[in-house]
């Protein structure tokens, strides 16, 4: 068989499989218990809201777009598609075996599970600098999903390590902890503003912005559970981030997009 027709079907496999654990992961679901339920059993406090989550649904129907693409006979020995296939093999797998550990409460080695996955998407996203995109298809099939999945793998990898320290007992007190979560939002901005200044990847930041008005909302459920006491610190920093680094981002954007339709029109 020819290596790059075995690349394309190694891809729609692992694809089919990631769907399918995923699926399962929800309905059945494994060990009898959901992604969410298990995420709300440690109290930490950088970690989105469940409804931020529901970017899970984009980033899946992203990749089963660039499993389409990369499995067009026209693509089949595109360079782009070369370099990254078999990273995005190795990062699905990571993704399955993240879910199944997870959800049979194997915390510690979900991280070093998550990192494989994490630096994945990091050489994929750093390929397509380097090999940009030729079609406009091209960049909402294939740049588009990956952009989104790395941006909302950033944020799960900090909640991940999160989680491992609680499990492990560093359970610091409650200050420390809104305090330390306040940095990470100062953080997670940093690193959706550098990605927008050196690839200008908006995507990115805009899955940053999402998470992070998820951990204001998540405080507030908190507290009227009962679980933990309210954080108004925490909630402000987190709201007005995630406002902020959405709009900037948003004009950030637009002011490209007239740039660009204003160098095009001096060409003509």
């Amino acid at each position: 068989m020819n290596r790059d027709v075995f690349r394309q079907i190694s891809i729609i496999i692992v694809t089919i499989v990631t769907l399918t654990v995923n699926s399962l992961a929800t309905t059945l679901p494994l060990n009898n218990k959901t992604t969410a339920e298990l995420s709300d059993s440690f109290l930490i406090r950088f970690v989105p809201a469940g409804y931020v989550f529901s970017v899970w649904g984009l980033i899946y129907t992203g990749l089963i777009a660039y499993t389409v693409w990369q499995a067009l006979p026209k693509n089949r020995d595109d360079a782009r598609m070369r370099t990254i296939g078999w990273w995005f093999v190795v990062g699905s797998i990571a993704n399955t075996l993240w879910l199944v550990f997870w959800h049979y409460q194997f915390v510690a080695i979900t991280l070093p599970i998550m990192l494989v996955l994490l630096g994945t998407l990091i050489f994929t996203v750093n390929t397509f600098n380097k090999i940009p995109a030729k079609r406009f298809a091209e960049r909402l099939c294939v740049d588009l999903p990956f952009h989104i999945y790395l941006g909302w793998i950033s944020v799960a990898t900090v909640v991940n390590a999160s989680v491992v320290l609680f499990d492990n007992g560093v359970t610091p007190s409650d200050e420390v902890s809104i305090l330390f979560a306040v940095v990470l939002v100062g953080v997670a901005v940093v690193l959706a503003l550098a990605q927008r200044v050196l690839r200008r990847d908006t995507a990115y930041g805009m899955v940053i912005a999402w998470a992070l008005y998820g951990v204001a909302v998540k405080q507030g459920i908190y507290a009227t559970e009962g679980l933990l006491a309210e954080a108004p610190l925490l909630v402000t920093a987190a709201t007005y981030a995630a406002q902020s680094l959405a709009g900037l981002l948003l004009l950030w954007w637009l002011t490209d997009r007239v740039g660009d339709v204003m160098r095009k029109r001096q060409i003509a």
